[in-house]
């Protein structure tokens, strides 16, 4: 990892997690909370996005005309679909952004994760060298998760040592960061540990919730987009490979990302059903009163014809009715 994306996008983040696991003290809620900021965060390219695609949904039928007329000329319906596009104010590639960033976030969050003492501690890497020797830790043997290990046996040391820190602990720590226990346990269950396929545990609820979420999300998201017959096949693919992504990835990642993934997921779910709902409300809300307004001009246009027509029809009248006179007047004189 990149020592640019560790500072802009990993320090702050663990920063965040950090302070929320100061502000109530658990790590499970912490991560939790993190995936409900993430989200709130995003809400304003979310909405943006979402209006987007209601707009696109809005044009399948448009769209279907252009395939089927210009089926064997795929340079014409390009051309006709970005003039469609462009009439309706529409960016297909919109919703791209949105879906992009909280997978960086995932990655930032991971590594803030993996090495909470670097990330979320402050502590450079010549003190975390230190305090895995004092704990008996070669941070070579134990590999990707070797500050996790750290982390839990400076816990350990907290509390066999009533609650406080050794002079050990501090010795190497005072000025250089941080220094805080964080407890993993959440809900019995250890965040800081990988679940294995090869070794059934209780934490296997995680990443089997975390594909049941991560299919639920896709699928409500099909539903709630009501996309084309070609677009549902897209997705129903994806109904199949997310799900089965976020299955290995919660296997091969600390538990705690795969708890980020799973409320990721149910917030999406909460967020997919209330925004399009909302926002399809207001969006056939403005339709129907732009109905109104059309019909409205088209009736004033039906009773200003009219009024011209009568008026017109009164006019002729009169002058007839004129004429008749004039030529009653004339016969008569000529008598």
């Amino acid at each position: 990892m990149g020592d640019i994306f560790g500072l802009v996008i990993v320090r702050p983040l663990g920063l965040i997690l950090l302070g929320i696991f100061k502000l109530i003290g658990n790590y499970g809620l912490a991560v939790i909370l993190f995936a409900l900021l993430v989200k709130l965060l995003c809400m304003p390219l979310t909405i943006k996005s979402k209006k987007s695609m209601l707009k696109m949904s809005a044009m399948n039928a448009e769209l279907q005309q252009l395939q089927k007329r210009y089926a064997n000329n795929r340079v014409k319906l390009n051309e006709e679909m970005t003039k469609l596009y462009e009439k309706h104010g529409v960016s297909p590639t919109s919703g791209c952004l949105p879906q992009m960033i909280p997978l960086f976030i995932m990655m930032g969050l991971y590594y803030a994760v993996q090495q909470p003492l670097k990330f979320m501690l402050g502590f450079s890497d010549e003190v975390i060298g230190q305090l895995a020797n004092l704990v008996g830790v070669n941070m070579d043997v134990a590999g990707y998760y070797g500050q996790i290990t750290v982390a839990e046996k400076l816990g350990q040391m907290f509390q066999e040592a009533g609650g406080v820190w050794p002079d050990a602990v501090t010795a190497i720590t005072t000025g250089q960061g941080e220094l805080l226990n964080i407890d993993f346990s959440f809900l019995g269950l250890n965040l800081a540990q990988t679940p294995s396929i090869t070794d059934p545990q209780i934490i296997w609820i995680i990443p089997i919730l975390s594909g049941a979420t991560a299919f639920l999300s896709s699928y409500i998201m099909q539903k709630m987009q009501g996309m084309n017959s070609a677009a549902a096949s897209q997705m129903r693919m994806l109904n199949i490979l997310m799900p089965l992504m976020s299955l290995y990835f919660a296997f091969i990642m600390p538990a705690a990302i795969g708890v980020y993934w799973v409320f990721s997921n149910v917030f999406t779910c909460v967020q997919e059903i209330v925004l399009t709902k909302f926002l399809r409300g207001k969006q056939e809300r403005k339709e129907a009163e732009e109905t109104a307004r059309i019909e409205a001009e088209k009736e004033a246009k039906r009773a200003a014809h009219k009024a011209a027509q009568l008026e017109q029809a009164q006019r002729a009248k009169e002058l007839n009715e004129a004429k008749a006179q004039n030529a009653a007047k004339k016969k008569k004189g000529g008598k």
